[in-house]
């Protein structure tokens, strides 16, 4: 994909510039995981700085600083991704509750950069009915079965700067 402001990327032996791959938001599979690797490393990479406080010695997220970043209990998150307790608090978080987390720590990401890192702020946000999202809250909407998503579609667009 090309716009008119990437005239020229070709003969300087660059790619040209484009939209990262939104397949993250398609919901096709696990409504807590997102699909797309592009859209995951792209996630990965712009939000890194933003959410290394969310992540553990191992490197892996921890639930608990993620619970704690959305203002949430561990106990509240578990019941949200419809897990055990348990399964949050083992040490280092499996891979599967790694991708589980993904799309937590990527909303958190970009209404944190939103907000200037006012976590305060991203809280408030999150509570907020949305119009967007049918007159629920962000952290309402991300408990519910394909919550997540819908909410992903609408921070990540808002984020972009796409109208669509």
């Amino acid at each position: 994909m090309r716009n008119d402001s990437d005239k020229g990327g070709e003969e300087s032996g660059r790619e040209p510039a484009r939209k990262p791959d939104l397949g993250l938001v398609s919901g096709s599979a696990d409504p807590h995981a997102g699909e797309s690797a592009l859209a995951r490393e792209f996630a990965q990479r712009a939000l890194a700085p933003i959410i290394a406080d969310l992540r553990a010695r191992s490197g892996r997220l921890d639930p608990a600083r993620v619970a704690a970043a959305v203002g949430m209990t561990v106990p509240q998150l578990a019941e949200c991704l419809e897990l055990p307790e348990d399964a949050l608090r083992s040490a280092p978080p499996s891979p599967e509750l790694e991708t589980m987390l993904e799309p937590f720590a990527m909303v958190i990401g970009i209404v944190r950069d939103v907000f200037g890192g006012d976590d305060k702020r991203v809280r408030a946000w999150l509570r907020t009915p949305r119009p967007e999202l049918d007159g629920a809250a962000p952290l309402e909407t991300m408990c519910v079965p394909s919550g997540i998503q819908r909410v992903i579609t609408f921070v990540l667009g808002a984020w972009l700067g796409n109208a669509d």
